[in-house]
């Protein structure tokens, strides 16, 4: 009888070991690799979105009205200043951006800006890696 039980421990604790495994390794698939917003964004606001290091990606961001995008590095996190020395890549004063590009393996967002007039934005992208 006792023969059983530790038999049954020994089997449920190496089905949990597995399934572990087997979790810890499929985990790159259950990361996020895709986004999309449409939101309102007032006058100047700023919205960050972060870019999976490594990869290629693809999208959009539109809007009736001029914003500016950003792509940055910044460690803190901290936006307020675009314009500065963390800018990869900008277009600003436009309607509509189509991205297509490649990321580093450091730490990189796509920074939007709104412009002077609050208005709904579209931020569409995807990632490959």
């Amino acid at each position: 009888m006792v023969t059983k039980i530790r038999g049954y421990i020994l089997l449920g604790g190496l089905l949990l070991v597995a399934l572990g495994v087997g979790l810890a390794a499929n985990a790159a698939g259950f990361l996020p690799s895709t986004s999309y917003q449409r939101g309102y964004f007032g006058a100047g606001a700023l919205q960050a979105e972060l870019l999976p290091a490594g990869s290629h990606v693809t999208g959009h961001v539109r809007a009736e009205h001029p914003f500016s995008v950003y792509i940055v590095t910044s460690e803190s996190g901290y936006f307020e200043n675009v314009t500065c020395g963390s800018v990869i890549l900008r277009w600003e004063n436009v309607t509509e951006v189509n991205l297509n590009l490649l990321t580093s393996e450091g730490v990189q967002y796509l920074v939007v800006k709104n412009g002077n007039t609050g208005q709904e934005i579209e931020i569409a992208f995807s990632a490959d890696r």
